[in-house]
């Protein structure tokens, strides 16, 4: 293999098929000899387009076609084929590297002619990502190798998982939680489709090793909160954003809040409804609040005795060693949905200010359903400072801000095929467009392109590994079902 040329930041090589097994993703090592190399990441692989190819191609198609037997007795036909059969292999500069030793800023280039090219081995990308920590976390496999990334890398940042459905988003997000919490470390999932309520079982149904660090919290039925414990904040933004309630309505909620409370009356849901019925307030009002306060109830999750109540403070330390809380949400309707989430994230916001609970990682699966846009700044900027770490999962990566993918330390990239979302991951992300779009099209099912500060900002293609638990999420097909029953029925 040899250097053809250097445009920007990206090196072509020309190289022979046999050279190497090359794959989009795979990294290259050129070096002299005198401890300085270039750290080169494959984006893509291409036919040399020597000067005459179509022509060479066309007569060799008419030889082929009236099977004409040519004398060559100096074997050139060969010598001319393995040209004609050479590659280009584009190539992104990741790092030049001296040693174990990231050079920064340097404008050295390996020579054209005595440099020597080799496929990048596990150990020297071990070296150069030197993140810090010693909890090691299995993620799969890089070039037939395992490949381990530290939980630490998790630890007081932001992370992003997102690809098209299918590709194994939720499969890695489980072994990310999975593996923080076998570190000790606690963990809310916001569950969509009741694919995490299993992860306390082996693929055979049997209690693993999570078995006795998993709750599962469902709203309305074993999860319950009291208006008193949710606060005017909650309810207002639950008013304002998730029943669009105007703003004279919601200040006079605040008022009668207010009001109940200095004269320290009872304050349940029932008790508030009674109020606003007899408080001097103008129809209209006192109509949209009674309705959204009769929504509240009907909701469930809202109840009247405090006997019924959870307290998320409890159940969050209640086990010292690993916690994964598990909001089971697929039974709820949007609204309700929206209300839990609402005030989890309040209720955290709250319990981590006043050092009431140790700092915890938020899972939060298909985020953009239920995540509004005023989370988002919150989340990332105030309330990670507090000690709420948040994990998103989507496969509409658009409905996240670019803005916040500019503050993501992590992202986890799966397949996407989709032009506009390939543009929009390519202008968020911290790496160039070309990369991106590149490698991330062309992803195998079960392949990630991580990014960011868990590999020491060098981009790594991972096929992330199976594990042995029942995972849950698989989408149910009627031909697949209907196959079993046929083949019960042979039995």
């Amino acid at each position: 293999m040899k250097i053809l040329k250097k445009e920007k930041n990206s090196i072509q090589i020309i190289c022979f098929p046999e050279d190497v097994e090359i794959q989009k993703g795979d990294y290259l090592i050129a070096e002299e000899g005198n401890g300085k190399y270039a750290l080169l990441q494959v984006i893509d692989v291409n036919y040399v387009q020597t000067p005459g190819i179509l022509e060479d191609l066309l007569r060799t198609m008419s030889l082929e076609k009236i099977d004409t037997n040519l004398i060559d007795p100096f074997d050139t036909n060969s010598f001319m084929l393995l040209i004609k059969d050479a590659r280009i292999v584009s190539t992104k500069i990741r790092a030049i590297a001296e040693g174990d030793n990231l050079i920064f800023g340097s404008s050295w280039l390996p020579s054209r002619f005595k440099s020597f090219i080799r496929k990048a081995d596990i150990d020297t990308l071990y070296r150069l990502i030197k993140v810090d920590g010693f909890r090691k976390i299995n993620i799969g496999k890089v070039s037939g190798q395992d490949f381990y990334i530290n939980a630490e890398a998790f630890d007081g940042r932001l992370t992003i998982i997102t690809g098209k459905k299918e590709t194994g988003k939720s499969h890695i997000a489980k072994i990310i939680v999975s593996s923080l919490i076998e570190y000790g470390a606690k963990c809310i999932v916001f569950d969509i489709n009741g694919e995490y309520v299993n992860l306390n079982k082996n693929k055979l149904g049997e209690p693993n090793k999570l078995a006795n660090k998993i709750k599962i919290l469902i709203p309305g039925e074993n999860f319950k909160v009291t208006i008193k414990d949710a606060g005017l904040k909650v309810l207002l933004d639950v008013l304002e954003y998730v029943y669009n309630t105007p703003g004279t309505s919601c200040r006079e909620f605040a008022r009668i809040w207010h009001t109940i409370e200095h004269k320290r009356m009872s304050l349940t849901i029932d008790d508030l409804i009674e109020f606003i019925q007899r408080a001097s307030i103008h129809e209209s009002v006192r109509d949209a609040l009674i309705s959204r306060m009769l929504a509240l109830k009907a909701s469930r999750f809202f109840t009247n005795n405090e006997n019924e109540a959870t307290s998320l403070m409890d159940e969050i330390n209640s086990i010292d060693d690993g916690t994964l809380i598990i909001i089971d949400m697929k039974s709820l309707i949007p609204i309700t949905r929206k209300i839990v989430v609402e005030y989890i994230l309040s209720k955290l916001g709250t319990l981590l200010k006043d050092d009431k609970i140790p700092p915890i990682f938020l899972l939060a699966e298909e985020a953009h359903l239920y995540i509004r846009n005023t989370y988002w700044d919150d989340l990332v900027t105030r309330m990670r400072h507090f000690g709420l770490f948040p994990i998103f999962v989507t496969n509409q990566p658009d409905s996240i801000p670019e803005t916040i993918y500019r503050q993501a330390d992590n992202i986890f990239l799966f397949n996407f095929t989709n032009e506009n979302d390939l543009d929009f991951i390519s202008k968020a992300s911290r790496i160039d467009s070309e990369s991106i779009k590149s490698i991330v099209s062309q992803l195998p099912p079960k392949h990630c392109f991580i990014l960011g500060y868990v590999v020491g900002d060098l981009p790594i293609v991972v096929k992330v590994r199976d594990m042995d638990i029942q995972t849950m999420g698989m989408t149910k097909k009627f031909f697949k079902e209907r196959k079993s029953i046929l083949i019960q029925k042979m039995l």
